[in-house]
């Protein structure tokens, strides 16, 4: 049935049932798509007839990564409900994909989060100028510790 809807093709990046992939093959049974990460995953077919699809292969969007470094003490479920919560309301980000939180590196004393948000090219430079720093000082205001960012200081010799 998916043969004869046609609905994407190879290559297409889809995302399907909170999942974001690029079509790598169309089978019978299951349908195989690359994650963003060039990680490889199948999807049963039944899943395109009870979820919504979207095709976002036509549409002028890109992604922007964000690193979000959060004390390890800190709830992490509420801290992602947070960063989730203050994103879905952001006019300037895409609904579709949603955005996605993720355990990057745990480090001694904090984890640090990979936030990845979509937006139309047209408003890229706004958001990738902004969202980070809007996150974070969001997060900051409600109390969650963020770690420092470590600035390099290279001091020059007179002669």
């Amino acid at each position: 049935m998916i043969r004869v809807l046609n609905p994407f093709k190879k290559g297409d990046l889809i995302e399907i049932n909170g999942q974001l992939g690029s079509v790598e093959h169309k089978g019978y049974q299951s349908t195989t798509l690359k994650n963003i990460e060039g990680e490889r995953f199948e999807i049963a077919n039944t899943i395109f007839y009870t979820h919504e699809l979207h095709n976002l292969s036509n549409q002028s969007i890109i992604n922007v990564d964000m690193l979000v470094s959060v004390e390890l003490a800190s709830d992490m479920v509420i801290v992602k409900e947070m960063i989730l919560n203050y994103l879905k309301n952001r006019s300037i980000l895409l609904k579709h994909p949603s955005p996605k939180v993720s355990v990057k590196r745990i480090k001694d004393t904090h984890v640090e989060l990979g936030v990845k948000v979509w937006c139309s090219l047209e408003k890229y430079l706004e958001v990738d100028s902004q969202i980070e720093t809007l996150l974070k000082e969001y997060l900051k205001g409600n109390g969650i510790n963020l770690e420092v960012e470590k600035v390099e200081q290279t001091e020059l010799m007179m002669a």
